[in-house]
């Protein structure tokens, strides 16, 4: 695996352009439903009344009876599925697939929640699209995991992608019927969304298919997991080309051409150039990867250059408009924290080296596994007005004050190492 590119922290954004497949969730016994951002951006739910609500109200008055035809359908056996209109609020009118896809009894036995899937189809399509079974015929693969990792269900093109008959997985632990996936990005996925509640997205070769890089995206209603999949490789290329063919007029513009934030002088004439307009900083945060040197050591400058990316990218991530990151060399980072010229005061240096620290802790996929990888923050508050040169003094003995204090005493070590399909 060559590398992972996470979204930005928190629920990714939805492409309105691109295919949309949701999921939701009815209980029968409390006639009530919940659905995943997809679902939700799909009926134009705002998040001010229940879903089930929403959901009724957008249903066509004239497709009333097919819909209740499905769910008596649903009830009965899964794969149950129809197109239905909705109104949207603006009065447009769109085409909604859905699919029952696993049915989970009460402790009386009967039916007690339904999970389905629902997709937008194209107006012109109509009622015949429900013949051509568009949910198989998709270009996303699309599968439906429950808490313990069993699979409720996956569509024809995960099939043609793992190399397997649906038959043969629906009902089954993944890791029982698909071992390759074991101790992968899956299971990554899994964890966190279940956990978040939320979204993730994040970019990795295929492990079936080496040489494709794959955009996977998992989300959670309740307690079932959505995991939605496509091939990215073209694109991957097409980017990594760009990158390569910008790469002098990146150096030539001042970024470091590894991590894309501010070179050591770029920085320094930033930081100058506002202190000069606006304000000297409020503070400075010194920052650096804890055992880099065991992990260049350990797994190769390769594998050590996408630490320092990755790192990099989460690090931007949590500044916002008021702070200047850049790279000073090696592993070492340094943050400058401006006031907010029409809010106030900067934002609290403390807050933000907390959220770094968790933003870093996240683990990253390398081919040799899943490593885990620390920083240490010195931060230097500037209270009297002092110069870069002093901030960055004071800033650099935090930092060896941090690291003494809390310096890992083991070595860095991969957490979970990958368990690859025997070639």
């Amino acid at each position: 695996m060559d590398e992972i590119t996470p979204a930005a922290p928190g629920v990714s954004q939805i492409d309105p352009d691109g295919p949309t497949i949701g999921i939701t969730r009815f209980h029968v016994g409390t006639r009530t439903m919940t659905w995943d951002a997809r679902a939700a951006a799909l009926f134009d739910d705002t998040g001010d009344r229940p879903p089930f609500e929403i959901w009724s109200e957008r249903v066509h008055p004239d497709d009333h009876d097919v819909v209740a035809d499905l769910y008596r359908d649903a009830l009965a056996s899964i794969g149950a599925e129809c197109v239905y209109r909705i109104r949207r609020p603006n009065g447009e009118i769109r085409y909604i697939l859905t699919r029952s896809v696993a049915i989970e009894p009460g402790s009386w036995g009967g039916p007690d929640v339904l999970t389905g899937v629902v997709l937008e189809l194209d107006p012109e399509l109509g009622r015949e699209a429900l013949l051509t079974h568009v949910l198989d015929n998709v270009t996303l693969g699309f599968v439906i995991l429950g808490r313990d990792m069993t699979v409720r269900y996956i569509n024809a093109q995960s099939e043609k992608h793992l190399g397997v008959r649906r038959s043969h997985v629906l009902g089954h632990h993944i890791h029982h019927v698909l071992p390759a996936l074991k101790d992968t990005y899956l299971d990554y996925l899994h964890r966190e969304v279940l956990r978040t509640e939320g979204e993730v997205t994040l970019r990795t070769e295929s492990i079936y298919l080496p040489g494709t890089t794959m955009e996977v995206t998992a989300t959670c209603v309740d307690d079932v997991v959505a995991i939605s999949y496509r091939d990215v490789t073209e694109e991957t290329r097409a980017h990594s080309s760009t990158i390569e063919a910008y790469r002098e007029l990146l150096i030539r513009s001042r970024l470091d051409d590894l991590t894309g934030v501010l070179n050591r002088a770029a920085l320094f004439e930033r930081i100058a150039r506002i202190s000069d307009e606006l304000s000297v900083p409020d503070a400075l945060l010194f920052i650096d990867v804890d055992d880099f040197k065991t992990i260049n050591d350990t797994y190769g400058h390769i594998t050590g250059d996408l630490v320092l990316r990755t790192n990099a990218q989460r690090l931007s991530a949590e500044c916002d408009s008021s702070m200047v990151i850049g790279r000073i060399g090696g592993d070492e980072f340094v943050v400058a924290l401006f006031p907010r010229t029409e809010l106030g005061s900067a934002t609290a240096a403390t807050d933000v080296a907390d959220r770094m620290h968790r933003s870093s802790a996240a683990p990253i996929f390398t081919a040799s596994g899943e490593i885990g990888v620390s920083i240490s923050i010195g931060i230097a508050q500037n209270h009297a007005g002092c110069a870069v040169e002093e901030l960055l003094s004071s800033a650099d003995d935090a930092l060896y004050r941090a690291k003494k204090d809390h310096h890992p005493a083991d070595p860095v070590t991969p957490i979970r190492p990958f368990r690859r399909r025997p070639r």
